[in-house]
């Protein structure tokens, strides 16, 4: 009896210890089509949009060779789940479609809750000083830009408390001389804009400090 006993001891230990494997991990892919379903049209060269849900507001790009853990998939294909750069850097949001490479699925530990989702669905969870009222605008305060003194990154989200971050991930290319302004991180470090580059529409970070003095005195803080 003494013997069963230690051994259902053991056998359950080596359970508790073994890791609680739940979701896949895939490595990202570039040249990504954009998503159809938001009307979006052409490619997304670096990688493909992270956002804050499905046809959501662009919070980055999950640069081709990183790492992304899928949790769900929405029925639009939109993936929800954690971005994982070289870096360090990592943070939930969903992936737009087909910026997966399928074939390198690897189990590994879920990491992004059910709550995260809902937070994240809030535009004021990540960013503020929008363009617009929610669910309008997409990028409609046009801003110059000096190409010399501004330069553009695809990312600056770091954790997913989206309250901070750093500007990484540089996009590699000049400015163009104007873009439209969407909205600025929580900290007001940085700001998202659109550009017209490399022959597409392509979303970048640049630094608030760059664009501020167009920035209107009053812009918009509404939540969704």
């Amino acid at each position: 009896m003494r013997r069963l006993l230690a051994a259902l001891i053991v056998a359950t230990l080596c359970v508790l210890a073994s890791p609680a494997y739940a979701v896949n991990q895939y490595v990202t892919k570039g040249n990504v089509t954009k998503p159809a379903a938001c009307n979006n049209f052409g490619t997304i060269p670096a990688g493909g949009w992270l956002a804050n849900k499905s046809c959501g507001y662009v919070m980055g790009t999950a640069i081709a060779g990183t790492r992304f853990d899928v949790h769900t998939t929405t029925p639009n294909n939109f993936h929800f789940g954690r971005w994982r750069a070289g870096d360090g850097s990592n943070f939930c949001a969903f992936l737009v479609p087909g910026a997966l490479d399928t074939s390198s699925s690897v189990p590994v530990a879920a990491s992004c809750s059910d709550d995260t989702s809902e937070r994240l669905s809030h535009r004021r969870s990540f960013g503020r000083d929008f363009d617009a009222a929610p669910h309008t605008g997409n990028g409609a305060i046009i801003v110059r830009i000096n190409p010399a003194a501004c330069t553009g990154y695809y990312n600056y989200f770091v954790d997913s408390t989206y309250a901070a971050g750093r500007l990484h991930d540089p996009v590699g290319f000049a400015l163009p001389s104007t873009g439209g302004y969407r909205y600025s991180t929580n900290d007001r470090d940085a700001a998202m804009i659109r550009v017209d580059a490399l022959g597409e529409t392509i979303w970048l970070f640049v630094a608030r400090s760059c664009i501020a003095a167009q920035l209107p005195a009053t812009l918009n803080n509404d939540n969704d």
